[in-house]
């Protein structure tokens, strides 16, 4: 009978074992998880230094970096014809005599930046703004968000987020309700026809949600720059 008791505790001992080197190894992958992220750097495109874009060099695999460097590669390329378009353009215009007159209307610049919106949990959410000057009173930027999985490469689109057409419809009230509050930043008239809460919404990442991100003039005035809303996850959830 002491044998068996001896035993029985022998297997409940290695059973409490088991459990907490799962229990350990559980939690250490869940830490794992949430702290991956991507080395990203700076690159410049053809020598021109107002032509800024990131690359992933580091902290996912091999495979994973290449499909999101080509992503983010791309556009860069774009980025380049759209400066190279613009430049054709002005300097034809430049000839013009009003150009003589007012300088400043003939006057054009093209810029690219950046900005790491998220970096961790094994997402990566990069903002690239684009920016053109053609004369006048202002610019006008462009906001392209690009948002992947770490370990996949794969690009996650807003629908792959909020996965239903009715937590869509939530996102969208969440949106609208918000923006109807603020008639300061927002055209809150025009709101019921321009609003749009689909799977080209751009959007990134953030603690405890996504941030939704709006171009110029889309929702609201030149003041009010390229507008965001902050959306719960517990709104799509």
């Amino acid at each position: 009978m002491k044998r068996i008791l001896a035993i029985g505790k022998i297997v409940l001992s290695l059973l409490l074992l088991g459990a907490a080197v799962f229990s350990f190894e559980s939690s250490t992958s869940q830490v794992e998880a949430a702290s991956a992220k991507a080395k990203v750097i700076t690159k410049i495109y053809k020598g021109k230094k107002f032509l800024k874009y990131p690359q992933v060099s580091g902290g996912v695999s091999k495979s994973a970096q290449a499909k999101i460097n080509k992503v983010l590669y791309s556009h860069i390329k774009q980025s380049y014809k759209g400066y190279t378009d613009l430049k054709k353009s002005m300097e034809e215009f430049q000839s013009d005599p009003i150009c003589k007159q007012y300088p400043s209307s003939c006057s054009y610049e093209y810029n690219v930046s950046y900005k790491v919106q998220y970096n961790m949990s094994g997402k990566l959410s990069i903002r690239i703004s684009d920016y053109q000057f053609s004369g006048g009173a202002h610019g006008n930027s462009a906001v392209t968000v690009y948002n992947f999985n770490l370990k996949s490469g794969k690009q996650y689109k807003l629908t792959d987020v909020v996965k239903t057409k009715a937590k869509l419809q939530k996102v969208y009230n969440y949106t609208y309700n918000y923006m109807a509050k603020r008639p300061n930043l927002f055209f809150v008239e025009e709101l019921k026809d321009n609003l749009k809460i689909n799977s080209k919404t751009q959007f990134y990442f953030t603690s405890g949600g996504i941030i939704l991100v709006f171009q110029e003039y889309e929702v609201g005035p030149y003041s009010s720059g390229t507008p965001t809303v902050k959306i719960p996850s517990q709104v799509y959830k």
